[in-house]
């Protein structure tokens, strides 16, 4: 019997792909399905979380001060198994890119869900949600604008309630998913073995 080499080399190829794609949650995959724990008003918001975090994206964090102005507080940047952060302008670090799920220790990272609107962010269309967000002990008040053409989340803004990890009570993040705009740094400190 004669096997084609293209059977014999499949298996290898897929295996590859599958082990870069590590970092990847699997429902980013179209295996959309809910966690337990996850609160049942947020299943748009959660699938468009996974979509946003299972793939190569970026996002710039920003303190908002009281008057509205910005302070660039983060930067990061995740391709494949690698995240790559900086904070401000400072110096590039490349780390290990971890898995960050709809729930946590304590529960479902968003809560209460509703959709507020439909409406624009520049020129693209998305959809407004309200929710409740939680995760490592803070808690916040928060605006999820999600794209309508590709169901990933394009800007967050949450307002604290209680403790912030950053002292800034309201923060905002602008995310980039478009794959061809999203670059890794060639200067980064490679801190993956500390």
């Amino acid at each position: 019997m004669r096997v084609s080499i293209v059977a014999l080399i499949l298996p290898v190829i897929l295996s590859v792909v599958s082990q870069s794609a590590a970092q990847e949650d699997r429902r980013s995959f179209g295996l959309l399905d809910r966690l337990p724990d996850e609160d049942p008003s947020c299943d748009f918001v959660n699938r468009s979380y996974e979509r946003t975090f299972g793939g190569n994206f970026a996002y710039r964090l920003y303190g908002v001060q009281p008057a509205g102005a910005f302070d660039l507080l983060e930067i990061r940047v995740f391709i494949g198994d690698f995240a790559y952060d900086r904070q401000g302008l400072g110096r590039w670090h490349l780390r290990h890119r971890g898995l960050r799920k709809t729930v946590d220790g304590i529960g479902a990272v968003f809560r209460h869900c509703s959709n507020a609107s439909d409406s624009l962010y520049g020129a693209a269309p998305v959809k407004v949600f309200q929710v409740d967000w939680a995760r490592n002990g803070y808690n916040a008040k928060s605006e999820v604008m999600i794209s309508t053409a590709t169901s990933k989340i394009i800007k967050t803004t949450r307002q604290f309630v209680g403790a912030t990890p950053t002292g800034f009570p309201v923060m905002t993040e602008i995310f980039e998913t478009k794959r061809d705009r999203i670059k890794a740094p060639s200067d980064a400190v490679d801190l993956r073995n500390e």
